[in-house]
């Protein structure tokens, strides 16, 4: 077993833990993915005339087994072997001989990692778009239950307006289904393919990069070869950036609700079994679920700062920095993965306390409205909003008879629905035609 980059010499230990870092244990999480570039660009040697059709196909045969290796926890990666390149390289020329060593012509681990990165991220990226349009459907699912019941809106922290439940969980929906079209766009940004670009100046070999991303399931092929390496990074940061302008707005709706929780307003609880418990406070019900929706979008934005201070800072082509942007990347996707289920059993499960809600209902929340009232009436508005403050400072004000406007929930739940339909159906279609290049690449995997 030898390292790719092996010409004899003897590394110093101490550098070479240093250098391979972590990447044994990251790597694993893209063994998948880079078996699935590598069968490509096997496909793209045979159509330049480097490999014959029967070795591709056994080329082709092996790396599926390695991916189903993978996927049961059976495929590892020595610490001398460094990465999952090398790994799969290794096995290959283990399981096939002189054959197993045809692999690397015409790339360079550089491409091959750019690849094998945007792959793991077009696949995350897309069950993003599932999760978040189930979490839009679970808050819209409660809407429609609860969405009625009477709730003080704030600003300044201080009763404002009459709002409702619904007004509150609809403005989540509607903050997702805005990330959702982000998430649509990371998808587009990620639908070019870095393949056959080697270490960032080309290849001499007669490649056909179209023919490849079209073996990938890419819509396009990114064109210039330094750009690939420049986009290492820059890529991983859009990535990160979705996951957490994401997580920003479950941070949102965690943060209402641990206010709005809390004895004092008491408009929501969290059920027993979503809360923890106190080791020396027995009373206690800890809405610890939502305190690290909260933390956790803190993490994410962390990484993405991590990602933009590390790629900013370098100079065109491949830098070995870019090593360290693949923790980021898989830490978002665990992250999601999180996050979003836990956001939905809070949804579905949170108790609503309609007597604090209705009891918190004051006067003065329909201040703004019976000024309005005067103004429809002819008033100039100044002289009715000067009206109403001295009936509030007089204790004397007499909210309108008709204090809540009528309920527009089937309208704006039907228009927030029809945008999610639309975005998951395009959604839809780019898995359908990325799962169908990948399962005509590795049909046994």
């Amino acid at each position: 077993m030898k390292r790719l980059w092996d010409k004899g010499d003897q590394p110093d230990s101490l550098v070479h833990r240093f250098t391979v870092g972590d990447d044994p244990q990251i790597d694993l999480r893209l063994v998948h993915f880079d078996c699935i570039g590598s069968a490509a660009h096997a496909r793209t040697l045979q159509r330049a005339g480097l490999l014959d059709g029967v070795e591709a196909d056994r080329l082709a045969a092996e790396l599926a087994r390695i991916a189903r290796l993978a996927g049961e926890g059976r495929f590892a990666i020595p610490d001398e072997l460094e990465d999952c390149h090398t790994a799969i390289e290794s096995h290959l020329t283990a399981a096939l001989g002189e054959l197993g060593g045809k692999i690397h012509a015409g790339r360079s681990r550089n491409d091959q990692i750019a690849a094998a990165v945007r792959l793991f991220m077009r696949s995350h990226a897309l069950r993003w778009c599932d999760e978040v349009a189930e979490t839009i459907a679970c808050l819209i699912d409660r809407v429609r239950r609860d969405g009625e019941a009477p709730m003080p809106g704030y600003t300044h922290t201080r009763p404002a307006m009459p709002s409702s439940v619904g007004l509150w969980l609809h403005a989540t929906a509607e903050a997702l289904l805005e990330q959702l079209r982000a998430v649509g766009h990371l998808l587009e940004l990620l639908d070019c393919c870095p393949l056959g670009t080697g270490a960032g100046y080309g290849t001499p070999l007669p490649l056909d990069r179209r023919h490849t991303a079209d073996l990938l399931g890419f819509a396009r092929v990114q064109r210039n070869p330094i750009d690939v390496q420049n986009s290492r990074g820059r890529m991983e940061t859009c990535f990160v950036r979705a996951a957490a302008d994401v997580a920003a707005v479950l941070e949102k709706f965690a943060g209402d609700f641990i206010l709005f929780s809390t004895a004092e307003f008491g408009f929501f609880s969290l059920p027993p079994e979503l809360t923890t418990g106190s080791s020396i406070m027995p009373q206690k019900n800890n809405p610890d679920v939502l305190e690290l929706i909260r933390a956790r979008a803190v993490r994410l934005r962390a990484r993405q700062h991590e990602l933009e201070w590390m790629a900013a800072k370098l100079p065109s082509g491949y830098n070995r920095d870019m090593q360290l942007v693949k923790g980021p990347v898989v830490f978002a996707a665990d992250e999601m993965a999180a996050l979003l289920p836990a956001m939905r059993r809070v949804v579905r499960m949170f108790v609503i306390n309609r007597d604090r809600l209705a009891a918190a209902m004051r006067p003065e929340l329909h201040a703004a409205r019976a000024a309005n009232q005067l103004a429809q009436q002819g008033v100039p508005f100044r002289e009715a909003y000067r009206s109403v403050a001295d009936s509030l400072r007089r204790d004397n004000f007499s909210p309108p008879s008709e204090v809540c406007p009528p309920s527009r929930w089937p309208e704006m739940l039907d228009a927030t629905e029809e945008d999610v339909c639309e975005l998951t159906r395009v959604a839809a279609d780019y898995r359908d035609r990325i799962f169908a290049a990948e399962k005509k690449l590795l049909p046994d995997a």
